[in-house]
């Protein structure tokens, strides 16, 4: 049924920030992975749980995707053993827009809202997932 999971990164993006030693930039957050996403936003169990339920209204896993159809998919096929039913996630991944986030550093910190954090976004089932963070700035 697909695995929506949220991992608050926010303290590994700092500690990445600070090792960097740049003082005043810009963070840049990014998913190298089609089914995941990096967003900052609040992490609130309500909130997270009203936004799951709202990707899983919008793209609901168990309809049809032709990503899925082994009968007509010939592209970008993993191993058996690798590969699984995720059109559902890639969807999901398209709509929440570009994989990563833009963050500005200012005195070596992160620029953040009181409520917001970065968070990582895996769309498709619990498997070791990474993300790159990379500061530019003086």
């Amino acid at each position: 049924a697909g695995g929506l999971s949220v991992k608050d990164i926010t303290e590994e993006v700092q500690e990445a920030v600070a090792a960097s030693g740049i003082r005043n930039g810009i963070c840049s957050v990014y998913s190298p992975h089609t089914t995941c996403s990096v967003r900052v936003n609040e992490w609130e169990r309500g909130f997270l749980e009203d936004f799951a339920v709202l990707l899983r209204r919008l793209v609901p896993s168990e309809h049809y995707y032709a990503h899925d159809d082994w009968d007509r998919r010939t592209e970008n096929v993993c191993p058996e053993d690798m590969e699984a039913s995720n059109g559902h996630a890639h969807c999901m991944s398209m709509l929440l827009g570009p994989a990563g986030e833009s963050i500005p550093v200012r005195g070596g910190d992160l620029q953040l809202g009181q409520w917001q954090r970065v968070l990582f976004l895996e769309l498709d089932r619990e498997r070791e997932r990474r993300w790159t963070v990379q500061v530019v700035g003086v």
